[in-house]
């Protein structure tokens, strides 16, 4: 039986709740999940002058699970 995931974006300091979410097989697969959509949210919109921190903060009805999160940065000399 599929569980609903949800996948709440933390750009920051901000948090958009996923109202939706995804049913997905496991946990594990919904690991998998967010670390991918992460990477494809990274790469489409990179830091310019600032470091920052994207995370999928993911949940399910029964509470939140873990958190994924990248830190990405430019460090000018």
């Amino acid at each position: 039986m599929a569980t609903r995931y949800y996948f709440d974006i933390r750009n920051g300091e901000q948090l958009y709740a996923d109202k939706q979410g995804i049913e997905l097989r496991d946990e594990e697969t919904a690991a998998h999940e967010a670390m991918q959509s992460l990477l494809s949210i990274a790469k489409e919109n990179p830091p310019l002058d600032k470091h920052s921190l994207l995370a999928f903060e993911v949940r399910t009805d029964e509470g939140p699970l873990f958190q994924v999160s990248l830190s990405l940065g430019i460090t000018r000399r």
